[in-house]
């Protein structure tokens, strides 16, 4: 982690918002969930948010602070429960919300699956886990409301890897991916 705090970009790669400031970015339990997340936080990162990890009402959530004070949280699904590990949902759920301001609440991206039989099927859904779809909507969103700190540039790639599972947690945790040109 240290590294990702210090490390001066290459020439041509985005500087990346800075980590949390909290007592748990050096234990090896939250740097494995921000590995995990990796392909989420990266992205959000490299637009300027500053991200971190927390548990939610049933799973782990990416949050990133916006500069008009309020978040976007991205979460998988809370119901049902999934067997699936952090950071490779079956679907995934953002929402901008405010601590000050309960009004303001909007759904910006949902690929969580369906369990009404009888609900239509969201576009998103298709999408499913992939996490590409999700930085993108997230891009536009955040590109109307003129919240993004960094825009991707044309010549850069908003292509984000697929989340794959991982295999269990050692007792050293692997800092996080470095976004590459």
């Amino acid at each position: 982690m240290a590294a990702d705090e210090t490390r001066t970009p290459e020439p041509g790669q985005v500087p990346l918002a800075p980590l949390p400031d909290h007592r748990n970015v050096h234990t090896p339990w939250w740097q494995e969930l921000w590995r995990r997340h990796a392909h989420v936080i990266t992205p959000l990162r490299a637009r300027g948010l500053q991200c971190d990890i927390e548990f939610g009402l049933s799973t782990y959530n990416v949050r990133a602070s916006l500069p008009d004070d309020s978040h976007l949280v991205i979460s998988p699904p809370h119901d049902p429960p999934s067997e699936r590990p952090p950071g490779d949902p079956e679907g995934w759920i953002a929402t901008r919300e405010h601590p000050d301001d309960q009004t303001l609440f909007e759904v910006i991206y949902d690929s969580a699956p369906s369990t009404d039989p009888g609900a239509p099927q969201r576009p998103e859904a298709r999408h499913g886990g992939s996490a590409q779809p999700l930085i993108e909507a997230i891009d536009h969103r955040l590109a109307q409301l003129g919240l993004l700190p960094h825009p991707v540039l044309p010549h850069e790639s908003s292509h984000v890897p697929q989340a794959r599972a991982l295999p269990p947690a050692s007792p050293k945790a692997a800092p996080p991916a470095r976004r590459t040109p």
